[in-house]
């Protein structure tokens, strides 16, 4: 199995073969690893034919089905801020498109959202302002749309699942098809994240993104394992507060899995 980890959205490491599979924390020690306050996220992927054995955990609220690839990402990041401040970039989704992502095609930081909005149902044209922190705090499903550069605007579903002092869980869905360049690529609900974040000490949070895209409709057009792992590390670092233009050296480049 491939396992991707990366110490910077600039450039990627891949481990050796490894019977390791994600873990969100809900459901043991994660894997991978958060990082270390400071450090960009640790991140992994993996494709099919490297989940046969691997089934989401009780905990992340999914349904057993088929997957084309699971990534995951985990880092530690310095915030004495209430619980609130986190959600509320959850909340204002008209920010979303101020998250860059490394393309490796293009060998810069690009946009990964070009267009955001809340919405008032699973319907793109039903725009509206952004939610605010209470609204998602009631834990009810609520609806927004995000498009790409290829990616047709696409109705999502996001919904706070756990909501205390200390812990904030947030699961996120495609509602409609996913379609890019026009072709069908990801069913309604196919495309599944879940992002946690819990309090380790009074001014330290731990972050975990899961992410799992189901059997791709077009196999033929699945994404190299870094478009996955960039795109991971670009919503941690986004819904973390961590910086998001910042250059990292290859120095900071490592491979966790042989720190272990």
């Amino acid at each position: 199995m491939k396992r991707i980890f990366v110490a910077t959205v600039l450039l990627l490491s891949f481990a050796g073969a490894s019977d390791a599979q994600p873990v969100p924390p809900c459901a043991g020690p994660a894997d991978p690893p958060h990082s270390r306050v400071g450090e960009i996220p640790n991140v992994a992927v993996w494709y099919a034919e490297e989940l046969r054995t691997w089934r989401a955990p009780a905990c992340t609220g999914w349904e057993q089905s088929s997957q084309d690839a699971v990534a995951a990402s985990a880092v530690r990041f310095r915030h004495a801020g209430s619980v609130d401040v986190i959600l509320e970039r959850f909340a204002k989704v008209s920010d979303y498109t101020e998250i860059p992502y490394w393309s490796p095609n293009n060998q810069e930081l690009r946009t990964l959202i070009k267009n955001a909005s809340a919405l008032s149902g699973p319907d793109t044209r039903l725009r509206r302002e952004d939610f605010t922190v209470a609204e998602l705090a009631k834990g009810e499903p609520v609806f927004l749309h995000m498009g790409g550069n290829a990616v047709n605007n696409v109705a999502y579903r996001m919904q706070v699942l756990e909501y205390t002092p200390d812990k904030l869980t947030v699961a996120l869905e495609n509602a409609i098809t996913v379609r890019v360049l026009g072709f069908p690529m990801v069913r309604a609900g196919g495309g599944q994240f879940l992002f946690s974040f819990e309090r380790e000490s009074p001014d330290v949070w731990r972050s975990y993104t899961l992410v799992r895209v189901g059997s791709l409709l077009n196999v033929v057009a699945r994404p190299p394992m870094d478009q996955y792992a960039n795109r991971a590390v670009a919503l941690t670092r986004y819904f973390a507060g961590m910086p998001l233009r910042d250059p990292m050296p290859p120095s900071l480049l490592r491979n966790t899995a042989a720190a272990r």
